[in-house]
């Protein structure tokens, strides 16, 4: 379908809403004439108006469709099916009806040059490369609008209740948050939201958060019926990460490790052997990891005693040895 478009004339601007390119779906579209000041005795005057009308592609500013879901097979389904009627249309019946190979050898850089597109866009790739580049052209733009099976409503709003019970369920660790997040129907992105300081502290099993991912997918597939794949397919584009999103990690670095701990080891009896110290965090594991890094001319009896010193201090500091681990070079 056609976006908005201005034209401009002496003293009169014309805002057309939609029309059609194709007089086979020419329809009667209402538009605004605004008559200046001068025309009027002041202000503006607006008034609705209907009109049957045909403009070519590349006078029209069309909105752009998402068409990600779709693919390469789709683009040129809808490029077969809008060429040979273009064909018809501005070469005759007579020529409409030649074989498809010579119709796109002859005139298919004048019909890519209808929606905008020249032909370096065509220059790369065979036949159907260019059709395909050109039928995602005429999908972007709605002009040929592609079949789909997608649901009409929101996947987390339909089925919120299964999804909180099936949480629930879940004895999770009141550091953890679960987020769905669906930006359009049936495309559904899920994580974990850990916050980093109390899971680095706690001493229960987190069997459970390894294992979430898969037995949500599974409620998904099995429990409410749904077949992961593509929405326009009627399935569910649903992924759930297998990895956590820690928060207050940044805070934690900044005001404990930074200004409490590096601080406070300075006490320790070997703390000389310490050169420096690394920190990342492993998603996956859920874990934090301190690399240390001892200086060149330690020795290696005093760099061992120096670590078990740093993860006795982290211990009785509250921290499980097994989520924030103590790792040297």
């Amino acid at each position: 379908m056609g976006g908005n478009n201005n034209l401009f004339v002496p003293q009169i601007q014309i805002r057309i809403e939609a029309c059609w390119a194709f007089p086979e779906r020419w329809h009667a579209r209402p538009f605004l004439i605004l008559h200046p000041p001068s025309l009027l005795g002041g202000g503006f005057f607006v008034f609705k108006v209907f009109i049957l009308m045909s403009l070519v592609y590349n006078n029209i500013i069309f909105e752009s469709i998402d068409v990600t879901q779709y693919n390469d097979e789709d683009f040129v389904e809808v490029f077969v099916m809008e060429f040979r009627p273009w064909i018809r249309k501005n070469h005759g019946d007579e020529v409409g009806e030649y074989p498809m190979s010579l119709l796109v050898k002859k005139y298919i850089n004048e019909f890519a040059k209808e929606f905008g597109l020249s032909s370096n866009d065509l220059r790369y790739g065979n036949t159907l490369y260019q059709m395909r580049v050109i039928g995602r052209e005429i999908a972007k733009k709605g002009i040929r609008q592609l079949p789909s099976l997608s649901k009409d409503f929101m996947f987390t709003e339909k089925f919120k209740k299964a999804i909180d019970y099936f949480i629930s369920a879940y004895d999770l660790p009141d550091f953890v948050k679960i987020h769905l997040e669906e930006t359009s129907p049936f495309r559904v992105r899920g994580w974990m939201e850990v916050d980093f300081e109390p899971a680095m502290k706690y001493n229960g099993n987190i069997k459970e958060l390894h294992t979430f991912p898969k037995e949500f997918t599974n409620l998904v597939t099995s429990y409410l019926g749904f077949e992961v794949g593509s929405p326009i397919h009627g399935k569910i584009d649903f992924n759930f990460s297998n990895s956590v999103r820690f928060t207050g990690v940044e805070e934690w670095v900044k005001n404990v490790l930074n200004k409490k701990i590096k601080k406070e080891i300075k006490t320790l009896p070997s703390r000389d052997s310490l050169h420096s110290m690394k920190f990342n965090t492993n998603d996956s594991a859920i874990r934090g990891e301190i690399l240390l890094v001892y200086t060149r001319n330690s020795w290696y009896s005093n760099q061992i005693t120096f670590k078990e010193e740093f993860k006795k201090y982290l211990e009785n500091l509250g921290y499980n040895p097994m989520r924030l681990i103590v790792n040297s070079n």
